[in-house]
């Protein structure tokens, strides 16, 4: 099966990667895992560089969890693998990922990316619909309109791959998505051809940090002030969306 390299992401003490792993195994794909920076308990003090709390909690209206940062800066961390590789273009799957037939009828039509980035998996996407890519196997994929939720399986090309792992400055936002991908050809596959097992907020890790530290986002009217915020409300009005 000719594949872009896929890189799982997951974490040595969750070794939940397993059921993954055994259904890529039994499609005959090979893959690699990519160990992530554990931040559930506290982002460890050589990765305080790479972030900027302050900008983040600008940018989100409530602090990131120290978990959140850790697994964007896990993404990163592939980015980069990706960016020094040769391979015009790599998939990344969450070690929760389930994938569906679908996926596999996208086979070579990644190898030479057809985009920036195609995400298999998202949760309040907006998309340009007038603007798609018709993919083997039937499947649409739709232009983002703004950056949605998950990353729980995505092709990324390593000129975007490149972006995001060195030009995108600290971190400032969970890695589902940094704003930076509406500069780039991103679009959204729809049906979605990867799902998250078991996805439940109750029991993600990330969202139990968030409580414990009761980090939620804070609403003020005066984001009625800011440019960004109707940027924002009339992108929702005019795109369409999806999931």
């Amino acid at each position: 099966m000719n594949f872009p390299p896929i890189y799982i992401l997951s974490l040595r003490a969750h070794r939940r990667y397993q059921p993954l792993v055994d259904q890529l195994e039994k499609m005959g794909m090979k893959y690699q895992i990519s160990w992530g920076i554990d931040g559930r308990d506290k982002l460890p003090s050589q990765y305080e560089a790479r972030i900027d709390r302050q900008g983040a909690e600008a940018r989100m209206g409530r602090p990131m969890s120290d978990g959140e940062f850790a697994c964007a800066l896990s993404h990163r961390q592939i980015y980069e693998a990706i960016a020094k590789g040769e391979d015009a273009s790599a998939i990344v799957l969450e070690d929760d990922a389930v994938l569906s037939e679908d996926f596999m009828a996208l086979g070579s039509s990644l190898v030479e990316p057809p985009c920036g980035l195609l995400l298999f998996d998202h949760k309040n996407t907006y998309v340009r619909h007038r603007d798609r890519l018709v993919l083997p196997g039937g499947i649409m994929a739709y232009r983002i309109a703004l950056p949605p939720f998950l990353a729980t399986g995505y092709m990324v090309s390593k000129e975007v791959a490149a972006h995001l792992a060195y030009r995108d400055g600290p971190v400032v936002q969970p890695s589902d998505w940094p704003d930076a991908i509406t500069q780039f050809e991103s679009y959204a596959c729809d049906p979605r051809v990867v799902t998250q097992r078991a996805r439940d907020l109750s029991t993600s890790s990330l969202e139990v940090g968030r409580r414990k530290r009761g980090y939620r986002r804070k609403r003020s009217l005066r984001r009625l002030l800011y440019r960004a915020y109707w940027r924002r409300f009339w992108t929702k009005r005019t795109a369409k969306k999806l999931a």
